[in-house]
């Protein structure tokens, strides 16, 4: 989330305008630690807040922005693109629609590598992207089970770990096919504790 702060100064021979962007955890501290004098003049209970954009605004976004760029995309991929950018926002700096114009970016890439081996018969005047094209393992879920149990195949002796991970991934799966955000039913943060050697490190990496 960002703040921004708008400040008039006047003398007797200007009037300027001071404007501040930041991020508020980084501004507060700023406020309260390093410059307290600041927090005369910008009090941070009158900051214009900006949060992240839902996920129905990056839609939107995406939508504008392809069309902008004489782009198009198949309902599907698009659904693949907002589940992505879901992804991308639990991550820190989320850029919003920064990270719309990456993933645009990052698509017109694939779209042509995927146009390069098609003979020019083949090619089809306009360029609208796919699934793989915004992701190109948007099909993880289907590899799911297997990707779990190759991925701990060295651990010994946390069966019911891995039991626990597996049905979440289960749930997961029954959440999208039900058209339901997954987030709402399922943690998203694990906490992995126990005595040093027991391979937690390895579990939550």
């Amino acid at each position: 989330m960002f703040c921004f702060w708008v400040i008039g100064i006047r003398c007797s021979k200007c009037s300027k305008c001071v404007s501040t962007l930041s991020r508020l955890t980084c501004v507060d501290y700023l406020l309260k630690n390093v410059n307290p004098g600041l927090s005369r003049r910008f009090k941070i209970e009158d900051a214009f807040n900006f949060e992240d954009f839902t996920e129905e605004e990056l839609a939107r976004i995406l939508d504008l922005k392809l069309k902008k760029q004489d782009l198009d995309a198949t309902d599907p991929a698009k659904k693949v693109a907002i589940e992505h950018l879901a992804r991308m926002k639990m991550r820190p700096n989320f850029g919003n629609a920064g990270e719309v114009e990456n993933l645009i970016t990052q698509a017109k890439t694939r779209v042509l590598e995927r146009r390069n081996k098609l003979s020019a018969s083949e090619r089809p005047s306009d360029i609208v992207f796919t699934p793989e094209d915004f992701d190109p393992d948007f099909n993880r879920e289907a590899k799911a089970a297997a990707n779990l149990a190759k991925l701990f195949e060295d651990i010994i002796g946390h069966e019911s770990v891995l039991q626990r991970l597996s049905n979440y991934q289960q749930m997961a799966s029954v959440c999208r096919l039900r058209d339901l955000d997954p987030r709402d039913q399922i943690p998203m943060n694990f906490v992995f504790t126990g005595p040093p050697g027991r391979r937690q490190m390895k579990m939550s990496e």
